[in-house]
């Protein structure tokens, strides 16, 4: 499964500038994979250069003052920034995206990320004790949430489940023999809106039972009460983690 990185840049004292870390934030309470590394730019300074060692992708987010509308919000892969600043011009303290990038290209030689996206939120105000705008939250809710569904499943052959009204998850027969086996039941680790089967050899092991439903091998695990509030129903994608040795299944 490939490293992603998450990181938000900006002053978060200062209104619109913290939208950066605000989506962090946000990112961190929905709950991610562990596959994705969430870093808070505002505080972090230099050390955001080190997080980005060996990792696959990595994706920016801070705010911008372009004169367009509060709110938009601007992509821009950096094999698009013609000019970078020099790495010198870098506080070791406050660091801004195209100064990581600067930085990382100096020290992480072989370790460089193998992609860089940048994400740019209009901001409307900046002023010092401000909370985010109206505009500018909007947005980092919109962007977060495709953030979760772009990287949430990755690095593997995606298979689909079925979440049940009942709260039973059900694996299909090909599903279950490939990545479950002939496991009697499953540990389950809920994160947010993910969560991990682990297979149990045997069900003296604990975990919930994994029931056989009809001649054609289907599974289901009944998940009713570790479900968040207001989780959908339907069908449901996941994907093996071998970090995890488990099925990694998303709620979304």
């Amino acid at each position: 499964m490939r490293k992603v990185v998450i990181v938000g840049c900006g002053n978060p004292i200062r209104g619109d500038d913290g939208v950066g870390p605000r989506l962090i934030r946000y990112l961190w309470e929905r709950g991610l994979p562990p596959h994705i590394k969430l870093v808070d730019g505002g505080t972090s300074g230099i050390d955001v250069v080190f997080h980005m060692e060996g990792a696959d992708e990595v994706v920016f987010v801070d705010a911008c003052c372009t004169g367009e509308k509060p709110g938009t919000v601007f992509c821009v892969p950096h094999e698009e920034v013609e000019e970078l600043p020099s790495s010198e011009e870098a506080n070791l303290h406050s660091i801004k995206w195209y100064h990581a990038v600067a930085i990382a290209r100096h020290l992480l030689n072989g370790n460089y990320p193998k992609s860089i996206k940048v994400y740019l939120i209009e901001g409307k105000s900046f002023g010092i004790g401000e909370v985010l705008s109206e505009e500018v939250e909007s947005a980092m809710k919109r962007l977060a949430e495709r953030i979760i569904k772009e990287y949430s499943i990755e690095g593997g052959k995606v298979v689909e489940l079925e979440l049940k009204e009942d709260g039973y998850l059900i694996i299909p027969a090909d599903v279950a023999e490939r990545y479950l086996g002939g496991c009697m039941s499953v540990l389950v680790i809920p994160r947010g809106m993910h969560f991990t089967l682990l297979p149990l050899p045997t069900s003296a092991q604990g975990g919930l039972l994994l029931k056989r439903i009809n001649k054609e091998g289907d599974r289901a695990v009944l998940l009713w009460e570790l479900l968040p509030p207001g989780t959908p129903f339907g069908k449901k994608k996941a994907v093996w983690s071998d970090e995890e040795g488990g099925l990694v299944v998303s709620l979304i």
